[in-house]
């Protein structure tokens, strides 16, 4: 049985929402740990700020995708609701349009900064961790979130386009 680019979206998307919740597992241990080590022991835990500075880019980035697979983005239709069938199907499909074409961009932008980063080699201040993980990851998750934005695109031009006439 083939499976459709849907489904594939969806199974990567849910995939790497799973790693970004292993970031913010990751997240919230670091800084317990830190605020334990403050209060109790007088010493905070060394690298904190920057294991999470680097850790919120992974979480971020992996959420968008799913957000997108589940409609779970936050969307203003106030005047929407009062447009006709057709017209709302249409401003669907200018709202996908105009959503794929900046997160393209962004992520044009981001898989340039990242073959910079690898290039550069450039690390954090304090542990010397190297950022291109990080960034590799993040690129990773806008390039499928425009891949699920694609395919959103795709699938409102099909359902604008596939009745006859408004009655």
């Amino acid at each position: 049985m083939r499976r459709s680019p849907e489904d594939a979206a969806r199974r990567a998307a849910s995939s790497l929402a799973w790693f970004g919740a292993a970031a913010l597992v990751a997240i919230m241990a670091l800084t317990f740990l830190d605020v334990v080590g403050r209060n109790f022991f007088g010493r905070a835990l060394v690298g904190t700020v920057e294991s999470v500075m680097l850790l919120m880019g992974v979480l971020v980035f992996c959420g968008l995708a799913l957000t997108e697979v589940n409609l779970r983005h936050v969307v203003v239709d106030t005047f929407q609701m009062m447009f006709p069938k057709k017209a709302r199907r249409g401003a669907a499909a200018i709202n996908a349009a105009l959503a794929a074409g900046i997160a393209g961009l962004l992520a044009w932008r981001l898989v340039l900064k990242t073959i910079s980063v690898i290039e550069s080699g450039e690390t954090t201040q304090i542990w010397g961790l190297p950022f291109w993980p990080t960034s590799v990851v993040m690129s990773i998750g806008i390039l499928l979130f425009v891949v699920v934005l694609a395919i959103r695109l795709l699938r409102e031009f099909r359902s604008l386009f596939a009745d006859g006439p408004e009655k």
